[in-house]
């Protein structure tokens, strides 16, 4: 019997608790939560969510974590500016192509140079048997050749003789030409014109090729004719100023 009423007094504890219409709820909590029991003594339907709370501090930094995987990679960026020029390199050993073609050439120029020299040996021999006919007279000094046939004429007459045949008036440019000059005169006995000339300007005598005239052998008190724009050679070897219209042996240099 005892054992009985012990038994309904446990079982009816929780059912007055809950037959109690009362609400229960926690206050002064950052987050409440309100139970309201049913009228059948079952839990109410949950509640809306309340709003989010405030955010915490921020917690220490954690630890680097490990390298990802490489990229795929991107688009080419624009084109920089030019860079320095860089030192110039050392030159590199002649090859041996270049070698060989550079001696084939020096070998080709030695053979044309024989072959002109002997060509200047014949033309030379020739030249001088054709001058040998036409001028019978002739004499060389310093490479040149001087020569007379005996033809006279005016100055203009004397230089298109000589012109004609490939030279010109004889004009002495040293005194060795000089004196070979006066040995072929001398064996006429005549007055030869010399090719130097005062015609441009009054008192610069020059040469037939524009040459002003260095050498001279003048006589005494010559020149001294304002009219007189050619030369002669007396029988010394002495030079005249004369009127290029006289006439006086040619005498040709080549």
């Amino acid at each position: 019997m005892q054992l009985y009423s012990f038994c309904i007094l446990v079982l009816g504890v929780p059912l007055v608790s809950l037959s109690d219409p009362a609400q229960c709820s926690c206050e002064d909590k950052a987050n409440t939560c309100t139970v309201i029991a049913g009228s059948n003594g079952l839990p109410g339907t949950p509640g809306s969510h309340g709003l989010p709370g405030r955010d915490g501090k921020q917690g220490p930094q954690g630890e680097q974590g490990e390298q990802g995987l490489r990229g795929t990679q991107g688009p080419p960026g624009k084109v920089g500016p030019p860079g320095c020029k860089g030192d110039q390199g050392e030159r590199g050993q002649k090859g041996d192509c270049e070698g060989r073609e550079l001696e084939l050439l020096k070998t080709q120029i030695s053979g044309l140079q024989a072959e002109l020299k002997a060509l200047q040996l014949t033309t030379s021999k020739t030249y001088k048997a054709i001058l040998g006919h036409i001028f019978p007279n002739s004499t060389t000094a310093e490479g040149k050749i001087f020569a007379i046939n005996g033809a006279e004429g005016d100055y203009e007459t004397s230089k298109a003789t000589c012109y004609n045949l490939g030279g010109q008036v004889a004009s002495p440019r040293s005194a060795e030409e000089n004196i070979a000059t006066l040995k072929l005169a001398a064996k006429l006995g005549r007055h030869v014109y010399l090719g130097m000339n005062d015609q441009e300007t009054e008192g610069i005598f020059k040469h037939l090729n524009g040459d002003t005239m260095k050498y001279s052998n003048w006589a005494p008190k010559e020149p001294n004719g304002e009219q007189e724009d050619c030369i002669e050679m007396y029988m010394d070897g002495k030079w005249n100023d004369i009127a290029c219209s006289n006439v006086r042996l040619i005498m040709c240099e080549f």
